[in-house]
């Protein structure tokens, strides 16, 4: 794939040719434990995990997987948050050569079972409390084996023990030939002679992860081996300053987003970096993370960053934080210049940098450099041997230097495709030319120095703390309910959330409003994901629309 690195000004940066692993993500982190093995790769509150510990748990999680009987190039589903099992598991199905199908446990039951057979699963690890979810679609799949865990067992005994108080749950597992705890998996270990590791391709599939792509209905997203290590080498190369093997990263952001696995979780194992994993974020408990764990980096989304600034924090006592990436949404340069400002009056020389990306490109696609952080709407450039091309919507040919455009992509970060979905495959990329481009959805422009600037989102969407929220989803989904007549889902601006959602509701004759938000609350704990539910049912006797008959979403926005 021969792609113009001529037009980025920060080429001269680059060796004419970057070597890209030509293996697995597993062998990345193999890699790391040999150059690194007394560094600590994960923290999960005060239990510290080296790069040796790591590669032994991982390879003892692997021969477990063969032990039940997992096959490579099979696809086994993780529902978990950001614990060290989860961290285990992901590696070891990589190890063995299988996919791992991620998912997200707050996901709803309908969910989790579309997923799941979507990717015709047979082994699931999940956690504790997604379990009562799980165990109700099991009849309704392939799945033979379900490892259950707890987020405390990787914990240390004190903060178990305050967990368990604060946020403990009791989860009644029921135990049968399908349901396996974790310990008892890990014992099945010790059944399997033999090497678990497979042989894997850089372009081999490694990992499913759902999104509503350009339709807004989810869909998993395949992306390989070379998509993810590509993205980490290339980061590497696009923003070194960010790589040191003193530097600790804050992993909040999921693992079940390209971004949140990625940029917190890949890329400082690839560089012998420290992981701080929170299976939960917590504003309150922010402060305390910050400053108690020394954390190096911080990478979220705009509203976490927002949220900061109205922390009370002692003088220079974010002097540890070194840099601060932003991604899931653009940030206003007034709140740019508010963060910057705060970071600097409490210790931090950091500036906040943008990172941009999307699910089907790997989560982050192009990042800032300091030397554009402080350009207004500046996204950065692409990543290495990665491309982005404006496209006039008119004419669908490369836009003019700073015309306005839709942003497509091209390169290592691109996925392969939609799972089982060849034709929303087709219709996702676009020819111009002999090339072909991944669509955004998104609008921008590029500068003379090949900078990538954004102007809007083309295709509807509503972002909440970094999730992707799709209306055309939630509106299905809202008229479940026969009460109900029409409706329209909208972002509405949120200081802590960045956007809520608000559905309007258009009711049957003589329906009471009491009785459909009744039923509608049941229909939504059933078939949405918590952060999906919207906050505001507001009822309205006729959508608006435009002149072309079409519902007029600006127009409910204001409302």
């Amino acid at each position: 794939m021969k792609l113009e690195r001529a037009k980025y000004n920060y080429i001269d940066k680059l060796p004419q040719d970057i070597q890209y692993p030509e293996g697995g993500l597993y062998d990345i982190v193999y890699e790391s434990s040999c150059k690194w093995p007394h560094n600590t790769a994960l923290q999960y509150f005060e239990n510290e995990i080296t790069y040796k510990d790591l590669i032994k748990k991982i390879n003892r999680v692997a021969a477990a997987l063969k032990a039940i009987g997992a096959e490579k190039g099979e696809k086994i589903t993780v529902c978990m948050p950001n614990t060290p099992e989860a961290i285990y598991m992901f590696y070891a199905i990589n190890e063995i050569g299988a996919v791992a199908n991620m998912v997200h446990p707050l996901s709803s039951e309908n969910e989790i079972e579309d997923y799941v057979n979507q990717a015709h699963s047979k082994i699931m690890l999940c956690i504790d409390i997604s379990y009562p979810k799980v165990e109700a679609i099991i009849k309704n799949t392939e799945l033979e084996q379900v490892i259950v865990v707890s987020p405390t067992r990787s914990m240390d005994l004190l903060v178990r023990a305050i967990y368990k108080v604060t946020k403990g749950r009791k989860n009644h597992i029921k135990k049968s030939q399908h349901v396996i705890t974790w310990d008892r998996f890990l014992q099945r270990a010790g059944k399997f002679i033999g090497n678990p590791h497979a042989r894997v391709n850089a372009r081999d599939e490694a990992v499913i992860m759902y999104s509503g792509g350009t339709t807004g209905k989810p869909k998993g997203i395949i992306l390989t081996n070379l998509n993810f290590n590509a993205q980490a080498l290339g980061a590497k190369y696009l923003v070194p300053e960010l790589f040191k093997t003193d530097y600790s990263f804050m992993a909040f952001l999921p693992i079940f987003h390209p971004f949140g696995f990625g940029c917190c979780i890949h890329m400082p194992l690839m560089n012998g970096a420290r992981s701080f994993l929170i299976p939960q974020f917590n504003p309150k408990k922010f402060k305390s993370y910050i400053t108690k764990y020394k954390v190096s980096i911080l990478v979220g989304v705009p509203s976490v960053f927002e949220y900061l600034t109205r922390i009370k924090f002692k003088k220079g006592v974010l002097r540890t934080v070194k840099y601060v990436v932003s991604g899931g949404d653009m940030i206003s340069m007034s709140n740019k210049e508010k963060i910057n400002d705060f970071l600097r009056a409490h210790g931090s020389k950091a500036l906040i940098e943008n990172g941009y990306g999307l699910t089907e490109a790997s989560g982050g696609f192009i990042f800032s450099p300091l030397s554009v952080a402080e350009d207004p709407d500046a996204i950065g450039y692409p990543l290495p041997d990665n491309e982005v091309v404006i496209m006039d919507l008119k004419t669908h040919e490369p836009a003019k230097l700073g015309s306005d455009g839709e942003i497509l992509v091209r390169g290592l970060s691109v996925m392969k495709g939609y799972l089982g979905k060849p034709e929303e495959t087709a219709k996702t990329f676009i020819k111009i030319g002999t090339k072909k481009y991944l669509r955004t959805g998104d609008i921008g422009y590029a500068d003379e120095n090949g900078v990538i600037h954004f102007r809007a989102r083309l295709k509807r969407m509503i972002i909440s703390n970094g999730y992707n929220i799709y209306p055309a989803n939630i509106e299905d989904i809202t008229l479940k309910c026969k009460l109900v007549k029409a409706c329209a889902a909208v972002g509405r601006e949120d200081k802590l959330r960045g956007e809520k959602v608000v559905v309007f509701v258009v009711p049957e004759a003589e329906a009471s409003e009491r009785a459909i938000k009744k039923e509608l609350n049941t229909i939504y704990k059933k078939n949405l994901a918590k952060y999906e539910i919207p906050r505001e049912i507001r009822f309205i006797e006729e959508l608006p629309k435009t002149k072309l008959a079409k519902v007029d979403f600006k127009a409910l926005e204001k409302l």
